[in-house]
């Protein structure tokens, strides 16, 4: 059993990491920054809370692997939608 206090650590750990992007947000620094800074905070955030307070850091393999393929097929999906909307976007640029 995980004692409260660890729990309590997470938690002042995720607002802390929410504060630190609220702060970065209101700063005057160029838009790619801010965003790759935004989703990395974001990204680390998530980890804590599937990890610690999904409590999968303690799961077995048998239902880490189909986490972990729907996350890669979600991703791939979501790629391929966008890499075959770019030449809508973009304008064709690769074969011409």
């Amino acid at each position: 059993m995980t004692p409260a206090r660890f729990y309590i650590g997470i938690f002042g750990a995720l607002v802390a990491l929410t504060l630190i992007t609220v702060l970065v947000s209101s700063l005057q620094l160029p838009t790619a920054p801010r965003v790759v800074f935004g989703l990395a905070v974001a990204g680390a955030k998530a980890s804590l809370i599937v990890l610690f307070f999904m409590h999968l850091k303690s799961e077995r393999e048998m239902v880490f692997w189909p986490l972990a393929l729907t996350a890669f097929l979600f991703v791939f999906l979501l790629a391929f939608v966008l890499w075959s909307e770019a030449d809508h976007i973009v304008g064709p640029t690769l074969g011409s």
